[in-house]
């Protein structure tokens, strides 16, 4: 089951159920009064998430790709990539308080691994921080990027300077 903005959600046996809104009086009064637009849909699969393309499908359902006219040269360009399938990279922005790139991604697959986090841009520094972008530690970037060594489902926050 696949939704665009839902977090109730459970699974029983053959049972799933999404709760589309709620209508709780405190903290808010007015929480989920008025007009709501939700989207979901349903892929059924046979064996598990994993052999199902679930979180690609997930992801292309909740952002869609945007296509806009560029004067760039034909052909594709992949600013970052990973060398597992079972990592995902979810965010890359500009820093909230500086120059830097923040790249993060998470170990979707529930397993432990280490990763290789590569760039097309050029990277100076690289630090791996909270969900806040405060820099935590230093993160060894060389020519083929960062090896990165994940728990299950742990998210990641690097900030690269270039």
């Amino acid at each position: 089951m696949l939704n665009d903005c839902k977090y109730g959600y459970a699974t029983f046996d053959n049972i799933m159920r999404l709760s589309l809104l709620r209508a709780p009086k405190h903290p808010d009064p007015v929480a989920d009064i008025g007009r709501h637009q939700f989207r979901y849909g349903l892929i059924p699969h046979a064996g598990d998430f994993r052999d199902a393309g679930i979180i690609d499908a997930a992801q292309a359902f909740n952002a869609p790709l945007l296509v806009r006219s560029t004067s760039a040269a034909p052909g594709e360009q992949s600013f970052f990539s990973v060398s597992l399938p079972n990592v995902i990279i979810d965010t890359v922005k500009k820093a909230e308080d500086d120059d830097s790139i923040v790249v993060r991604l998470y170990e979707a697959f529930g397993s432990h691994c280490q990763v290789r986090l590569r760039s097309a841009l050029p990277v100076r520094k690289a630090t791996q921080g909270n969900l806040l972008e405060e820099s935590q530690k230093p993160v060894s970037w060389g020519r083929n990027g960062a090896t990165l060594k994940l728990r299950p489902f742990e998210i990641v926050t690097l900030k690269l300077r270039r």
